[in-house]
């Protein structure tokens, strides 16, 4: 993953987005993207359903997005759901859930990179973290807390483990990097069109 380009495009990103909005201060800024973030991860997570142990269908679907087509075959309903996109493109259910779902990771992609711009660190990462997403989750969760009530020095290095146990998390959903980085460029460049019409 080419993270000085994506540093570099969300600095860009970050600066029109503030253009228009009320000033703040540096740590305003920062613990309102760490609040993003974390916002974004539990997203991530409610759409994956990992933790629902009570749930045997799990996997969310974005509704906006995906509209619940009906096949039929002679007049007659076949048992298949399919979902279409706005664009007229189908998908079957599970297509549509994990499109969803590299969508909300790359939603949480934006503030990692957005945070790792305001401590002004370059993106490293460390594979080889292993433990369950519930896990995993709860330490990214803590590493954010971390990061808004220590020092600049315990700032950079929970940040360092939430990155690290963020792209770990990723894998362990079955979602690459190379898709990730795609639902970054796509995502960004609706992040503009917003901006161009209010949002």
């Amino acid at each position: 993953m080419n993270f000085k380009k994506l540093q570099t495009m969300q600095a860009k990103l970050d600066e029109a987005i503030l253009a228009d909005k009320a000033p703040m201060t540096q740590e305003e800024r920062f613990n309102k993207t760490l609040v993003a973030l974390s916002v974004e991860i539990a997203e991530v997570a409610n759409t994956v359903e990992h933790f629902k142990f009570w749930k045997d269908n799990k996997g969310k679907i974005d509704r906006k997005r995906f509209s619940v087509i009906h096949i039929f075959q002679e007049e007659e309903l076949v048992d298949v759901e399919y979902m279409e996109d706005n664009t007229g493109v189908q998908y079957a259910d599970w297509e549509a859930h994990r499109l969803t779902l590299i969508e909300e990771c790359s939603d949480a992609l934006h503030f990692i990179l957005s945070l790792a711009n305001q401590i002004e660190h370059d993106i490293n990462l460390n594979q080889g973290i292993k433990y369950t997403k519930e896990e995993m989750y709860l330490l990214m969760q803590s590493s954010a807390c971390l990061m808004m009530v220590g020092s600049s020095v315990h700032t950079l290095s929970n940040f360092n483990l939430l990155v690290n146990y963020f792209f770990s998390y990723v894998s362990e959903l079955g979602i690459s990097e190379q898709e990730l980085e795609q639902a970054y460029y796509d995502k960004n460049k609706i992040n503009y069109e917003r901006l161009e019409n209010g949002y």
